[in-house]
């Protein structure tokens, strides 16, 4: 029997069993490349047996000398640790041409195909990964390793490594988390294995590409077109010089670039958007997050904090931002370099470059190892900026008030929290008792670092400059709050003004209306009109201000029926003035941490307050508690919890999370829509001579229709017309519809013809 007719009968073969591998490296001068490339596969021999590799050193410039005098020079020794041999071309033909020799030959001799430029050098273990991952699926036809510069192949390094070669060490730690394989959208030539069976079905390169540029990308989207894939060998690295190939030559990727890519985009018009939408892929983000994993120069990483939401402004969230960042900065420093997302103007207001901590905007495009959000997020661009910026996520939940009060909440502002919460990667509570009302509250995965870390309790960090003058005994009242109702700011107020209406009460938070608002006793309240009642919106003010209005109370009262914390509390004591907080939890929390100050005074209904401010008390002294429980030891819990979050970091957890992030974007928009801006009236347009007879014709238009339909005779006769003038159309669609079912129906797709 013939080989011809042996064929006939010949049984499949599994495309998962290997094959000899046909490497080819084409020189062109460029002489100094002889010893890296080849002297690297001398040094891989081992694995070049494992493949049943052989290698052919391509001579593509035979009259340039010195290349020559290389190749030989140095294929004795190449002989000795692999099968290999030297093919000169008789002129020089071009990369394109000289590569379709090697696509000839291993057609003809059924052995896949290993392209490697001549800049290159091969790590060991490298070509044996690819041939594997060849293997690894029926549909893989392509093969690239990973590399220090090679576009789409390249392990996103570079930025932590400028100007330099990316350390080979950082690289093997972060391809330790990826997968075998990744698929990607096409290849690139710097070292490319192709299965024979591709290169027999869909040919060789394309020659019109000239010298090069492009011609991998459509043999890749020529196969692609029948589903053949193209991926990433995570675990073999190729080092690769970049444009040194074509170094010497007398046209480089400046004049093939843009001529090949109009060739390539006209016949695959998919291949921009296809190659473009990988980029933003939950894989390739995820890549490019683990690169912020590679410390720096000084062995840190790059962390921020993120205060996208704070505003140029005084409040309690924003105090603790602060106070955690300047202990951040003052002891993190061994691990991270500190930055802050926010607003130049909030940069400004809060002095964050005096703490030494970098301005970064929201919406650049840093990336960053850790990201730790102060305050909870209530827009769905925060959840989107953590989750494409940080390859750790941190969230400090300050309070749940918000999904608690039926005015504030919402199921969009629920759903939203709770995802945050299922993919942040740590998490920290202000107090016990906001962690006990998140677990009660919501699902929060175990593989979620969670702690609780409150603020400092060293009453320096709360000192108001001019607050803690003698208080001055006339029976002043300090009432602390804001415009939400569970601060229960108004209604206190009001009630202490009606009680004691010989004392001055200041709300601190509030103003009063222009106009005195009456309301039912039982309704929401405003700021009454009482004479003793002064109102004073505190957003604004600076510290000394702030200050002075301390200084004039004899006794605070922070009447809020829910808090993360208390803030307040501290200010009051700092300021040496008794305070008055409702006995809720974390008021006891902070009444234990404080070694169980009397000055704190707790009472459970206005009622109560106003018996026991009768007689205020006095301020009573009482020892400071021992140093070691201020912000520096806040600042350490939150630093342990994301320790911990930066160990159990996984690749596939940021994939998950990132397609998450993106899935619902897709299907929905935002889940929570922005709160409410009041957008100012735009200015009207002048208005011209035509604006003004239009208005006036439409008046007089308007005038005549309403009179004449206004009277009923013509009315009625109007409503009969247009009630026949239906049914004839009704009556008109329903022959159409006979004569269509009447029809012979439509020919049937033709199987060759169907897409499914």
């Amino acid at each position: 029997m013939d080989v011809a007719a042996e064929s006939l009968f010949r049984g499949p073969s599994s495309r998962s069993a290997p094959r000899p591998v046909l490497i080819a490296i084409p020189f062109y001068k460029n002489e100094h490349l002889v010893e890296a490339v080849i002297g690297s596969l001398i040094r891989c021999a081992a694995d070049l047996a494992a493949i049943d590799g052989e290698v052919v050193f391509y001579n593509d410039s035979p009259d340039h000398a010195p290349l020559a005098d290389a190749l030989a020079a140095i294929l004795p020794r190449a002989q000795a640790a692999f099968p290999c041999r030297i093919e000169a071309n008789p002129v020089n033909l071009g990369f394109v041409k000289t590569m379709n020799r090697a696509v000839a030959e291993a057609v003809a001799r059924r052995v896949d195909l290993l392209l490697l430029n001549s800049d290159t050098m091969v790590e060991a273990g490298a070509l044996a990964e690819m041939v594997r991952v060849s293997r690894l699926d029926t549909m893989i036809a392509f093969v690239n390793p990973r590399s220090n510069n090679a576009t789409i192949a390249t392990l996103p390094l570079a930025a932590r490594f400028p100007g330099g070669i990316p350390n080979l060490a950082a690289y093997r730690a972060l391809s330790a988390q990826l997968p075998d394989f990744s698929y990607v959208p096409t290849s690139v030539g710097f070292c490319m294995l192709i299965r024979w069976d591709i290169v027999a079905e869909f040919g060789g390169f394309d020659e019109i590409y000239g010298a090069g540029y492009n011609e991998e990308n459509d043999l890749v989207m020529r196969a692609g077109r029948c589903g053949y894939r193209a991926v990433l060998a995570n675990h073999a690295f190729v080092w690769h010089e970049g444009e040194q190939s074509f170094g010497t030559a007398d046209l480089s990727r400046e004049h093939w670039e843009p001529t090949n890519r109009a060739i390539l985009d006209g016949r695959y018009p998919e291949y921009g958007p296809f190659t473009g939408s990988y980029y933003n892929a939950p894989e390739t983000v995820a890549e490019q997050l683990l690169a912020t994993l590679v410390t720096d120069a000084a062995g840190r990483l790059d962390l921020a904090f993120d205060f996208s939401s704070f505003s140029a402004a005084h409040n309690g969230t924003f105090q603790a931002g602060r106070q955690l960042l300047a202990a951040a900065v003052e002891t993190w420093g061994d691990r991270f370099d500190i930055h802050v997302l926010c607003a130049a103007e909030t940069y400004e207001f809060f002095d964050y470059g005096a703490l030494g901590a970098q301005l970064c905007d929201p919406h650049g495009p840093e990336k960053f190892a850790v990201i730790f959000r102060v305050g909870q997020p209530y827009d769905w661009n925060v959840l989107q900026r953590l989750a494409m910026k940080g390859a750790v996520i941190g969230i400090y939940m300050l309070d749940t008030i918000s999904i608690d009060c039926p005015q504030l909440t919402s199921p969009r502002l629920f759903n939203l929290w709770q995802f945050a919460l299922e993919n942040a990667d740590m998490v920290a509570a202000l107090s016990r008792m906001t962690l006990d009302q998140l677990h009660h509250r919501f699902q929060i995965p175990d593989r979620v670092a969670v702690s609780t870390s409150l603020l400092s309790f060293d009453l320096d960090d709360y000192r108001i400059p001019g607050s803690d003058q003698p208080a001055p005994g006339d029976g002043t009242l300090l009432v602390l709050g804001n415009h939400y109702a569970h601060k229960h700011l108004a209604p206190t107020a009001n009630a202490l003004a009606g009680a004691f209406p010989d004392r001055a009460i200041i709300a601190l938070g509030a103003e009063k209306p222009v106009e005195p608002v009456a309301t039912e006793p039982l309704a929401p309240q405003h700021l009454g009109a009482a004479e003793n009642l002064t109102g004073v919106a505190v957003g604004n003010l600076d510290e000394a201000e702030l200050g002075a209005f301390y200084a004039q109370a004899d006794a605070i009262i922070f009447p809020s029926h829910y808090e993360g914390f208390g803030i307040p509390v501290l200010h009051a004591l700092a300021a040496r003035r008794p305070v008055f907080v409702r006995t809720l939890p974390v008021f006891e929390e902070l009444w234990q941490e404080l070694d169980r100050n009397p000055n704190i005074h707790f009472y459970e209904t206005t009622s109560d307050l106003i018996t026991q401010l009768r007689i205020p008390p006095a301020w009573r002294e009482f020892p400071s508690l021992p140093a070691g429980n201020g912000a520096l030891r806040s600042a350490r819990e939150i630093r342990t919890g994301l320790d911990i979050a930066l160990s159990r970091i996984d690749f596939r957890r940021i994939v998950e999370r990132v397609r998450a992030m993106q899935f619902a974007t897709d299907i929905g928009g935002s889940l929570v829509p922005p709160p409410p801006v009041e957008v100012p009236a735009e200015p009207a347009e002048p208005e011209t001579d035509a604006v003004r007879a239009a208005r006036y014709l439409a008046r007089g238009v308007e005038k005549i229709a309403g009179a004449i339909l206004g009277f009923p005779p013509f009315y009625v006769v109007i409503r009969l017309f247009f009630r026949t003038l239906r049914a004839g159309l009704r009556g008109l669609r329903a022959l159409g519809n006979l004569a269509f079912r009447a029809s012979p129906p439509e020919p049937a797709i033709p199987p060759d013809q169907d897409p499914a």
